[in-house]
């Protein structure tokens, strides 16, 4: 079941590609593991794209929620598009500062580099919705 991955696809597919055995087999998905709407948020407010809170509000369920998930959510287009035009430079800054917030205790800025570049390269190639999925 997916995990806070982000997953692009047109809006009407969704709950068919959320719903199926095996989810990943459609739409076009990046596995994000451990970094939901709070890390996100938290990254947004490093990008100067807006407080924690008003990024928070930009993140909305889609559909009728299932009682047992996975729940997809809308994505703040502001922070979706300042990630796709991020540069090399602003991924080593705020990797580094954001390895330091609460939110992501034990992550070190190398690995949020490497996700903040391969998220850039996927976000680069996407021409659909992208959706963060959130299952427990």
């Amino acid at each position: 079941m997916p995990l806070s991955d982000f997953l692009s696809c047109p809006e009407e597919e969704l709950e068919t590609i959320i719903t199926n055995d095996e989810p990943y087999s459609e739409g076009e998905w990046f596995k994000a593991k451990n970094i939901g709407m709070i890390q996100l948020c938290k990254l947004g407010e490093l990008l100067n794209i807006g407080s924690y809170d008003e990024l928070k509000n930009g993140f909305g369920i889609v559909g009728e929620p299932l009682p047992d998930g996975p729940w997809p959510e809308t994505t703040p287009p502001a922070l979706i598009a300042k990630l796709r035009q991020i540069s090399d430079t602003e991924i080593q800054s705020v990797a580094q500062g954001w390895a330091r917030t609460d939110e992501l205790t034990g992550d070190s800025s190398a690995n949020l580099v490497d996700y903040l570049t391969r998220l850039r390269d996927f976000l680069k190639q996407q021409s659909n919705p992208i959706f963060l999925i959130n299952a427990l």
